[in-house]
């Protein structure tokens, strides 16, 4: 899976919100499954509709080149 520009910016600013994420409720979630389906983050389910999203050392490093 090729990466596009709106999944480089994600990553940006997963990054630079200290490399992970808290996506609660009905927010639409196939950006953030899509850079795990990269390979640059990992899920874990906290409840019906609230997953936390953190980097890999794969995201870590695509993060860090892109400054």
């Amino acid at each position: 899976m090729q990466p596009t520009v709106e999944d480089l910016r994600l990553l940006k600013r997963i990054y630079v919100g200290g490399q992970s994420v808290h996506v609660e409720g009905n927010v639409d979630q196939r950006p953030y499954k899509r850079l795990e389906d990269i390979g640059w983050l990992t899920s874990t389910a906290l409840s019906m509709q609230d997953v936390a999203y953190k980097m890999t050392e794969k995201g870590l490093k695509q993060a860090l080149d892109l400054d």
